[in-house]
């Protein structure tokens, strides 16, 4: 019989309390993670903003991102929470005729930073608005899809996996999935990522060590997470099944962690339904019935969710269209890697399916089940950390127990996927994802017909339904249309200003037709998506300084990164002995 220790557990040390855990066995020794300094963690945030920064979009903030932007500028320059935009166009004032955003509260606040900056640079330097702007409106989403990646890499080290992997899955979420590419735009996506994978490690924490203050931090997680998007309440439902399953042999710490994670996760309930009661009237309104019942449909919002969720779900793995193997490719490998994962971690496995899971599934009843406008499958971008850790595992594996010729040949495919997934996400970025789209829809009309979107129960009458089959059918399910291989098509024509005629002739539908579509007004509006495209003339002095400089930066502090990845290896303990029972087991 092995015999643990019960003392205090070392800074690097992930302590596993087995006895309270009905899956793992009852005598099992503490896993050590790899020895890295704080330091490592700012290297890596560093390098990995920077290269954001340096990438980051020409576009100002388009769509469901103008009034969250607006209500953040209304916030800092107002004093109040009024948009200006009215979006969607169907959406009514608010109890007291004002007229207010349809985003929680948390997703306008991230801005304030952003919004104080622009404020304070263009009241001393007006002329410079314009390119600050482009990287004030983008700073939030930057800094979060950053964070996200640095909470990623400290949950591999919680989970022993060794330092190599681990860095090579960071690097990997960082530039070869949608992360990237969120992180360029004012939307929420990255907001919800990094409120997701921190809910998800603290959740791991608290079943390891369900003491007070693991759970006071479980309830803020919590609470950040359903402010950053309601529809997350599901995923701290599930969240509460996990840790009634993993601790129902410790009833006094179950009934510990569920009064005081409630507790700290009130008052971010309390800001949340405040919020909906000065726009609306009601602490029970969220403001989306009011925009679907402003359309004069009776069955609005409910109306909304009509499709299968197990044809959304299909549509979110495997559809041409918008498959997340197809635009977040390391995705695939954790596939790969999943059973070897669920056999290794199968507590992690019932805690993806119980916070993840329900999510899509309401997601997946959508008719725009992969987010309308947007880079892929819009809505599985909060998920992207935690799903892709049975990809590191897969690593982890193969760099240790395979043959050098097998290993050889691993590390080959796990670059191979890696470089596909940054040349995919290279093609997001060089394209606002709206200017494909509205290509697309114009010579899916000139091809395949008007749609008829009297009967989508969705729309107001004259008003175009971005959201509707009708719409967005091309875009999802037709390969003419895949939207990874239509940015490649106009990344090899804008730049040498083509027009739409010269440009039309190898369009991706023309696999499949001789007909010339007319796209002409869709097209002109494209352009490549680079801030520094548009400034270099404006701003030569600004513009160069920042194209030279945010890459020598990124670059430093990646070489100081890996070189404490180097240091965590030498520092690295002894892999078990025998008798002793390794934290994967």
């Amino acid at each position: 019989m092995v015999k643990v220790s019960v003392g205090r557990v070392g800074r690097n040390e992930v302590p596993l309390h087995a006895a309270q855990s009905a899956i793992i066995p009852p005598a099992l020794l503490t896993a050590l993670s790899f020895p890295f300094r704080w330091r490592g963690s700012f290297w890596l945030f560093g390098a990995i903003a920077f290269m954001y920064l340096f990438s980051t979009s020409r576009e100002r903030p388009w769509g469901d991102a103008t009034p969250i932007w607006e209500v953040a500028d209304s916030i800092v320059h107002s004093h109040n929470i009024h948009a200006k935009t009215r979006w969607p166009m169907a959406l009514p004032n608010g109890k007291d005729g004002r007229l207010y955003g349809l985003a929680p509260l948390l997703q306008c606040a991230i801005h304030i930073p952003g919004v104080g900056i622009q404020r304070w640079i263009s009241g001393r330097w007006p002329a410079y608005w314009q390119i600050t702007w482009r990287f004030t409106s983008h700073l939030a989403p930057t800094l979060l899809g950053t964070l996200s990646c640095v909470l990623f890499l400290g949950l591999c080290r919680r989970l022993g996996m060794r330092p190599v992997p681990a860095a090579a899955s960071t690097l990997a979420l960082a530039f070869s999935t949608s992360v990237w590419v969120y992180s360029r735009y004012p939307y929420s996506e990255t907001l919800q990522l990094a409120c997701f994978t921190g809910f998800f490690v603290k959740l791991l924490d608290v079943r390891e060590n369900p003491t007070w203050r693991q759970a006071v931090l479980l309830g803020v997680w919590a609470g950040l997470l359903v402010n950053a998007k309601p529809v997350y309440l599901l995923s701290g439902i599930g969240a509460g099944l996990f840790l009634a399953w993993e601790l129902r042999r410790n009833w006094r710490a179950l009934l510990l962690v569920a009064l005081v994670s409630i507790a700290a996760t009130l008052p971010f309930g309390a800001a949340y339904l405040y919020y909906n009661y000065v726009r609306w009237g009601s602490i029970y309104s969220t403001g989306y019935g009011l925009a679907f019942a402003g359309t004069g449909v009776s069955s609005a919002p409910v109306g909304v969710l009509h499709e299968s969720p197990w044809v959304g779900l299909y549509g979110m793995f495997l559809s041409p269209g918008k498959s997340i193997f197809l635009y977040s490719p390391p995705i695939f490998l954790a596939a790969l890697g999943f059973l070897r994962f669920f056999k290794r971690f199968r507590y992690i496995v019932l805690a993806m399916v119980l916070t993840v899971f329900p999510g899509l599934y309401l997601h997946a009843q959508m008719i725009s089940w992969a987010g309308d406008y947007a880079w892929g499958p819009r809505y599985m971008t909060f998920a992207l950390a935690v799903l892709l850790l049975p990809a590191g595992f897969l690593l982890q594996d193969l760099l240790d127990k395979a043959s050098s010729l097998r290993r050889w040949l691993g590390i080959a495919f796990f670059s191979s996927v890696f470089v596909f997934g940054a040349l995919v996400t290279y093609l997001g970025n060089a394209i606002y994802w709206d200017h494909f789209i509205r290509i697309e829809t114009e010579a899916t009309q000139y091809w395949l017909g008007m749609p008829n979107q009297k009967g989508d129960g969705v729309s107001a009458p004259g008003l175009p339904c971005p959201v509707c089959f009708e719409t967005i059918y091309s875009l999802q399910w037709l390969p003419p249309f895949q939207h990874i291989i239509g940015n490649y098509w106009l990344l090899s024509h804008l730049p040498k200003n083509d027009s739409w005629i010269v440009a039309e002739k190898d369009a991706p539908w023309r696999r499949y037709t001789n007909l010339q579509l007319d796209i002409h007004e869709g097209y002109a509006r494209a352009r490549v998506d680079w801030w520094f495209i548009e400034y270099r003339h404006t701003f030569p002095v600004i513009a160069w300084t920042l194209v030279i400089g945010l890459p020598v930066l990124s670059a430093l502090m990646l070489l100081l990164f890996l070189l404490e990845i180097r240091r965590a290896m030498r520092g690295l303990p002894q892999a078990p002995v025998d008798g002793v029972l390794s934290a994967s087991t």
